[in-house]
């Protein structure tokens, strides 16, 4: 399983006008992308995904 951290070429606004931009990027397994304000963030949801055996579940205890 290939899952990486990676900063983005430019920070992306997403959301209400108050959130904070997206700035990380956890990609893999394949084509899945996931993106974070922050690398401590970005981190946390990586150690999840890499335990976890499909992106919802690692999804769900990162949000616990």
């Amino acid at each position: 399983m290939n899952i990486t951290i990676e900063k983005l070429e430019r920070p992306e606004h997403w959301g209400d006008w108050h959130d904070k931009p997206l700035r990380w990027a956890v990609r893999g397994p394949g084509p899945e992308c996931q993106k974070f304000s922050t690398r401590k963030e970005a981190g946390k949801y990586a150690a999840h995904r890499r335990r976890s055996t499909d992106a919802f579940s690692a999804i769900r205890n990162y949000c616990r």
